[in-house]
């Protein structure tokens, strides 16, 4: 969570140079991602989540954006939500109607309450409490746009977000004390679809 303040205020640090320019983008959009080794599936170890959240997307020079959002998932892991955030580059070119794009952006995820079991400072076994955890991420992926009559953009995201697990002390079960765990990273299958508006 140290982060989202960060990502949060370069974005709208972004927003008046960007508008000055009219090269401004900003935008809503659904998304949905698989998260490998988090809870559990039908077919294999994971579990499905859907989020919404706003982008902002600033042109810099011909074929480079800088592209940045944040994205909220009210249920994901164990319990608890989710929150991620990128900023990064989205490179490509943009014709009439249609643009093509391929984006790589670091950021963070945060979950509000740690799915892997880490137990929240001080808490006495066996009542362990969900601590929260964030972990550096990187959204790598392309991205398809098209363009309205009316500036409207309508975008498809999709991509590999790829999360890299801090070691953390997991609780195993009620009957076993806590373990530590060593650090892990994992590729996640991701999507989103959004609208947005250029000014």
């Amino acid at each position: 969570m140290r982060l989202t303040p960060f990502v949060v205020t370069g974005l709208l640090l972004l927003l008046p140079s960007a508008a000055r320019a009219q090269r401004l983008e900003a935008g809503a959009f659904l998304t949905h991602v698989f998260l490998e080794r988090v809870g559990s599936s039908d077919h294999r170890p994971g579990t499905s989540t859907g989020g919404l959240g706003g982008r902002v997307v600033w042109h810099l020079v011909p074929f480079v954006d800088l592209d940045g959002e944040l994205a909220v998932h009210p249920h994901a892991g164990v319990s608890g939500y989710k929150l991620e955030g990128f900023v990064g580059a989205k490179v490509g070119v943009r014709f009439r109607r249609f643009g093509g794009f391929v984006k790589l952006r670091p950021g963070f995820l945060y979950f509000s309450k740690d799915p892997f079991g880490l137990g929240r400072p001080g808490a006495t076994f066996p009542r362990t409490e969900w601590a929260n955890s964030l972990d550096p991420a990187l959204d790598l992926g392309a991205v398809f746009e098209y363009y309205t009559p009316s500036r409207l953009i309508i975008r498809f995201d999709l991509g590999d977000t790829i999360v890299s697990y801090h070691p953390r002390t997991v609780v195993v079960s009620r009957l076993q004390p806590p373990q530590r765990a060593a650090g892990f990273s994992t590729r996640n299958r991701q999507w989103s679809v959004g609208i947005g508006k250029r000014f």
